[in-house]
């Protein structure tokens, strides 16, 4: 197949550069794939618990110092205060922070000021599987996710021009063929 030189040669330092941007992470979602699929893997992984109790200053109680309060618990960095929510009822007031791979809960009693946090790590792997999967990440993170995505739309396509401008894109083009049907027959059948 013909394809113009000027097009295979911009295509040729497309798929270079963009293989070089998207080394380590095609890398990371090829292992976290794998490690995605096969959670049994890491069935006798446990998570780490830390507990903590302790007595808060009554003036940080009221509904009209919340930002005091969070203020107060981020300076004493029992949490980072970047994805929590809160709820609040006349008893308690309920703070949950969660990130990749850890969740953090904090439990005040609104009338004896007693706090109970209670902090989990679910280890490195549900850390790599969170942030392969977007959960609990940020905007930041998933805009990662999206533009990792795009260049390996980038990098497929050009590798494919590329294919094509071999003397042998029969063959390559074949094989393309025989595994894309092959993986659509596989999910049809056994999906």
């Amino acid at each position: 197949m013909r394809v113009n030189k000027s097009f295979l040669n911009y295509s040729r330092l497309i798929h270079v550069y963009v293989s070089m941007a998207l080394l380590t992470l095609m890398v990371f979602f090829s292992v976290t794939g794998v490690t995605l699929n096969h959670p049994e893997w890491f069935a006798d992984n446990e998570a780490h618990v830390d507990e903590l109790e302790f007595q808060l200053p009554r003036s940080l109680l009221d509904a009209e110092h919340q930002g005091e309060l969070i203020t107060y618990l981020h300076q004493q960095r029992w949490f980072t205060g970047k994805r929590f929510t809160l709820e609040r009822d006349d008893y308690e007031l309920f703070i949950s922070d969660k990130g990749p791979g850890t969740h953090l809960a904090i439990t005040i009693d609104l009338e004896s000021a007693e706090v109970f946090v209670e902090k989990t790590n679910y280890g490195v792997w549900a850390k790599l599987n969170d942030l392969h999967k977007g959960r609990n990440s940020g905007a930041l993170w998933r805009f990662i996710i999206d533009i990792s995505a795009i260049l390996m739309i980038l990098f497929s396509m050009t590798g494919l021009v590329l294919a094509l401008a071999q003397r042998r894109v029969n063959k390559t083009l074949a094989l393309s063929l025989v595994t894309t049907l092959a993986v659509f027959f596989c999910y049809v059948l056994y999906v």
